[in-house]
């Protein structure tokens, strides 16, 4: 175990609870650091259930291109734990990242706190120490009670898409998660505001009332042009073409909608943020991954076959994976599976099951919480899958599908998708640094 691990794991026991949706132990500790909270760049508060990951990146592309500096805190990470935070455009370094953790944990003295919760302090002293023109800040899970809503004065509050998740945590209504996720909607703040349900945009829209915050409702002045792979901005008399996002998946045009009226908001030139949409880089958000280990390998069996990774968990992001993937003929796509066991696999595999041939399950490594495969086995088989086999591992599992398909005048096309832990395993065992 080295140094960072050591840190990692004394910081995760301060706390009986991974998850403690409190904002007092947080509070406690950032007015022991001189509140660093409070000098942070002008600030980007981004919730929702999917798509915040890719909104930030595609916003800190544009962001980056016109030639400013950007501090980011998203979570989780994918491979290693300093993917978490990067300052001025950098992401922060392993010594950085050992010394404002262990400074947290002294000056914490031992009270209780949880990981998120310290590691949200320790990003915003690093991000008080440097300047840079914009703060970008991922909520962890919910909202309103989040590590990071502790920030008062954003320039602009975002939401995307709401969903179910977390009920555990958040409740077990639609009604409930977007109440704690509109949390950071904040008094005469923007928000900007991704397509929702019909439900939650008027939950929405009655607290942005309440809060005097004004609404840019991200989808309304947009059409997209498939034939020519823009987006279409109507701005009055005026039609501005933007192009769809590097990242693939029909989802990433609505996120990059949201993305552009953010970026309209804080007055960034259009040809930025052009530049900003086609440089975006996301890992793990329905990737195909062409270089690396597990690359090479599939690629003994056939050159045009193709390993595809993304790291959506939910039963929307599976609808949105199904919508995305219609150009692999079903018959070319098997799917790896593996998630942990508190989400919704029933309605992931379900969904799933009328665009792929075959389905491998794994279970996450060094994850307690990961689904055991035999239980997702059995799911599976009971709702109708044919072709499943639960694999030891990864590449076990590219293995049998490649093995099953040799001879096959065809290449094949596996995605491996159910969770970011799994996708981080993925990039992990690739050996490709992210």
């Amino acid at each position: 175990m080295d140094l960072m691990d050591e840190i990692l794991k004394r910081l995760e026991s301060l706390h009986p609870k991974i998850i403690d949706l409190k904002l007092d132990r947080v509070k406690r500790l950032l007015r022991k650091l001189g509140n660093p909270e409070r000098s942070l760049p002008p600030i980007i508060h981004v919730a929702g259930t999917n798509g915040k990951g890719s909104t930030i990146a595609m916003i800190k592309a544009g962001l980056q291109s016109s030639g400013l500096r950007t501090h980011a805190y998203t979570s989780p990470h994918l491979v290693h734990f300093n993917e978490r935070i990067e300052i001025a455009n950098k992401r922060i370094s392993d010594d950085e990242l050992k010394d404002v953790l262990t400074e947290c944990e002294n000056v914490n003295n031992s009270e209780p706190i949880t990981l998120f919760e310290i590691t949200t302090c320790a990003a915003f002293l690093a991000f008080s120490r440097e300047p840079a023109d914009y703060t970008l800040l991922e909520v962890g899970l919910g909202g309103e009670f989040d590590a990071t809503n502790v920030v008062q004065n954003p320039v602009v509050s975002i939401i995307t898409p709401i969903s179910f998740d977390h009920k555990e945590y958040l409740g077990n209504t639609i009604k409930k998660i977007a109440i704690a996720k509109a949390g950071i909607i904040k008094k005469n703040v923007p928000t900007v505001i991704s397509n929702q349900s019909v439900e939650v945009k008027k939950l929405l829209e009655a607290r942005c009332k309440t809060n005097g915050s004004d609404i840019v409702w991200s989808t309304e002045s947009f059409t997209v042009s498939s034939s020519k792979q823009t987006i279409i901005q109507n701005k009055g008399k005026v039609s501005i073409e933007f192009p769809f996002p590097s990242l693939t998946g029909t989802h990433q045009i609505s996120n990059a909608m949201t993305a552009i009226s953010t970026l309209n908001h804080l007055k960034i030139p259009d040809h930025y943020i052009c530049e900003g949409l086609k440089s975006t880089y996301w890992p793990a958000r329905l990737q195909k991954i062409e270089k690396g280990r597990l690359a090479e390998f599939i690629k003994t069996y056939n050159t045009n076959n193709q390993l595809w990774l993304d790291g959506g968990h939910n039963e929307a992001a599976s609808i949105r994976l199904t919508e995305s993937l219609s150009f692999i003929n079903k018959n070319n796509l098997h799917i790896i599976y593996g998630s942990l066991k508190n989400k919704d696999h029933l309605s992931f595999l379900k969904n799933i099951a009328h665009i792929s041939s075959s389905l491998c399950l794994v279970e996450i490594e060094n994850q307690p919480s990961s689904l055991m495969k035999k239980v997702a086995l059995a799911d599976a088989k009971e709702m109708g899958w044919d072709k499943v086999y639960a694999a030891a591992g990864i590449k076990d599992a590219i293995k049998h599908i490649c093995d099953k398909n040799m001879g096959v005048d065809k290449h094949v096309s596996i995605l491996i998708c159910g969770s970011l832990y799994l996708a981080g395993q993925a990039l992990k065992e690739n050996e490709i640094s992210i």
